[in-house]
């Protein structure tokens, strides 16, 4: 019995994930954007989102953090990241947080930010925002 569990038990942990690294850059006016969340929004299937650091790099993650995504095609969404330690003020009157990001960036109908990742290759992208 215990030889069986210990045999499963190396089967599951040499299981080959489905998703892939996927990494990179996010600019503003030719500057690197900080505190960008990044979202993948697939045409089926799960998302998967990273954060921006003071360079504009991004990593994504699925499932846990750093697995990156699921292969496929997608859109790419832009909003601001609030840190769970540091969360915003409310806008006074209500309604949405500002953002630095132009509307279209925000919304999957109309973000002109694409992405088609591959297995097998580096998915490592650069996406300029333009005002």
């Amino acid at each position: 019995m215990g030889v069986m569990a210990l045999t499963l038990l190396g089967a599951v942990g040499c299981a080959k994930s489905d998703t892939v690294a996927v990494t990179g850059t996010v600019t503003m006016m030719g500057q690197p954007v900080d505190n960008a969340e990044v979202v993948f929004n697939p045409k089926t299937g799960r998302f998967a989102t990273g954060v921006t650091d003071s360079s504009g790099r991004f990593s994504l993650s699925t499932a846990k953090p750093g697995d990156g995504a699921m292969p496929g095609e997608y859109v790419v969404t832009l909003g601001e990241y609030y840190p769970p330690d540091k969360p915003p003020a409310p806008p006074k009157g209500g309604g949405f947080l500002p953002s630095r990001f132009p509307k279209a960036y925000a919304d999957q109908a109309t973000s002109p930010l694409k992405a088609t990742i591959e297995r097998g290759k580096k998915n490592d992208f650069q996406f300029e925002v333009t005002k």
